[in-house]
């Protein structure tokens, strides 16, 4: 058994649907975000009133950098987390991460790329790999690396 097996794959523009789909895909009836997960910034004191406000808030706005992770707590034997990283570069980088085995980071690891329709991303483990943003991510990432 591997512990924190992070598939990353590049998802193209931000974008609310995709983040909805790779969550209804892998963790349908997820855990919501605390209002107080990430806030604007210059007003470090403004609380979301709903997940969906928080969210929108960094999809709409350009320029902007945030990444969100979300859990389930039941029903959910390979202990999957969904990321979604928002790039400065109004880019969106999508992460699964897991406990399981090759076959399992395998089998995550393509799916993940086939439902956001895209080639270019990487498998480590424990912690997720480093970027910039969008364009960096693709530029090193972009031949399927494992690290």
């Amino acid at each position: 058994m591997i512990r924190d097996i992070i598939c990353q794959v590049y998802a193209g523009q931000k974008s609310r649907k995709t983040i909805d789909l790779v969550l209804n895909t892998f963790t349908p009836e997820y855990e919501k975000l605390n209002l107080d997960y990430a806030s604007r910034p210059g007003d470090e004191d403004y609380v979301f009133k709903t997940e969906d406000e928080m969210i929108n808030y960094f999809i709409e706005n350009t320029g902007l950098n945030q990444t969100f992770y979300w859990n389930k707590n039941h029903d959910n034997p390979d202990k999957i987390m969904v990321g979604a990283n928002i790039t400065e570069d109004d880019k969106l980088i999508m992460s699964l991460t897991i406990d399981g085995n090759e076959e399992t980071e395998s089998k995550y690891f393509e799916k993940l790329k086939n439902i956001l329709n895209s080639d270019i991303g990487v498998i480590s483990y424990i912690n997720p790999v480093e970027y910039n943003n969008g364009q960096d991510f693709i530029t090193k990432y972009g031949q399927n690396s494992s690290t």
